[in-house]
């Protein structure tokens, strides 16, 4: 039954109409379950952020891993950035996470590569990664840049971050572009539950506005466009 439809039941005196009030109260349930799946869903997922920011740093690595000496000053579309910042952003953001789920709240980092960007990527990431897998992490506060939050669901925006930032590092230097089906879901549900506040945190990584796609464009696409990007 579509939503808002009038429901007809057969029985054995033939069909029974529900009236209007019957309708909207039908309409009502319908609604509360639906928002119970998404709320059963969305805390899913913050339970299971950490195992997913790990597959998403471990994805990533592959391509930082793969930069060749004259890729590191090439553009991204992340207009703002290069391949050496664009890798510097997201080693910052898992030296943040560790800072945040210690309770020490966000730090501006600068340039932190050295003169061993992938050392820094894994040194930081696993850090992250242990800090997010604590036993009752996902439940906890944390101060983040935007405020407090659940952590649950500041580790799923750093999932959002690793996959588009690694699709970014990724079309950057001709690597493969496909994200992970399971990070794009998630990614993508948090995306479009957040959508109307990406950008107002004067961060300029999401674009100034979403892309236009069409309904038989794809997942990714949808997902890239909603960040303002074009598959």
């Amino acid at each position: 039954m579509v939503m808002g439809d009038i429901p007809r039941f057969q029985g054995g005196a033939g069909a029974i109409d529900f009236n209007r009030e019957q309708v909207s109260f039908i309409n009502l349930i319908q609604l509360f379950y639906l928002q119970e799946f998404l709320m059963i869903t969305q805390i899913d997922a913050e339970a299971n952020s950490p195992g997913y920011y790990l597959k998403a740093t471990t994805n990533t690595r592959r391509l930082v891993a793969a930069i060749t000496s004259d890729q590191w000053e090439s553009s991204t579309p992340c207009t703002d950035w290069t391949v050496l910042q664009l890798v510097n952003h997201m080693v910052s953001g898992a030296l943040n996470i560790s800072s945040i789920m210690a309770g020490d709240g966000p730090r501006n980092l600068g340039e932190v590569l050295g003169d061993d960007p992938i050392g820094a990527f894994d040194s930081a990431c696993n850090a992250a990664a242990e800090a997010l897998s604590k036993p009752g992490a996902m439940v906890e506060i944390v101060r983040t840049r935007r405020g407090e939050q659940v952590a649950g669901e500041y580790a799923l925006g750093q999932v959002q971050e690793m996959l588009v930032h690694g699709w970014d590092l990724a079309t950057a230097i001709g690597g493969n572009t496909t994200m992970d089906p399971e990070l794009l879901e998630v990614s993508y549900a948090r995306a479009l539950r957040n959508r109307d506040r990406l950008r107002t945190g004067g961060s300029t990584a999401w674009g100034e506005s979403e892309v236009a796609v069409s309904k038989e464009d794809s997942t990714q696409a949808k997902y890239l466009a909603v960040l303002g990007r074009k598959a």
